[in-house]
């Protein structure tokens, strides 16, 4: 068995679990959102440090709401930008330009990953706390393990993409010279 077969084998195993991984988590979020009451109560027992208001709008917490479903919305779209690569991997596209570029968008992605709650934890908060009286209203901004975890790799792997550019443009410009 050569490498490149081992590389296609792999890549059709991993193209498989990203496409369930592309299935269960809309079905899980949707399962969530019907299961869960879009009341204050509900939200404070999945968020302890923040005492949402009693007095919350209704349109608040469809936004906040809103708001939550973007970094799945983003993870959806990297897992599809997996899934192009892998499909790439399985066809043999191991070392071109398309692949360079699907991997800098994975990369870029998981940035996303790490950005997005960073800008969205503390608008939420301000608008979970916001009917509050004055004195008891929120605003948290907070860096988490897992952000930088995101920001690392998805740099990791956007520069991973650059030199993957480069290694095609050389393997390209070898090729026509045979």
């Amino acid at each position: 068995m050569t490498k490149l077969s081992k590389v296609s084998q792999w890549a059709a195993v991993l193209r498989g679990l990203t496409i369930a991984a592309m299935i269960v988590l809309p079905v899980t979020i949707m399962g969530g959102l019907f299961a869960t009451p879009l009341v204050p109560e509900a939200i404070n027992r999945s968020l302890s440090d923040i005492n949402v208001s009693q007095d919350i709008t209704r349109t608040q917490l469809i936004i906040v709401v809103a708001l939550n479903l973007i970094s799945p919305a983003i993870l959806l779209v990297t897992l599809n930008e997996m899934r192009k690569l892998f499909g790439a991997y399985v066809g043999g596209d191991i070392l071109s330009e398309k692949s360079a570029h699907l991997i800098q968008r994975v990369g870029q992605g998981f940035l996303a990953l790490a950005i997005v709650p960073f800008i969205l934890r503390p608008i939420q908060t301000v608008l979970l706390t916001y009917a509050n009286p004055p004195g008891e209203r929120s605003l948290a901004v907070g860096l988490d393990s897992d952000m930088i975890f995101f920001a690392l790799s998805g740099g990791l792997i956007v520069i991973i993409g650059w030199a993957m550019r480069e290694a095609s443009d050389v393997a390209a410009e070898n090729k026509s010279f045979v």
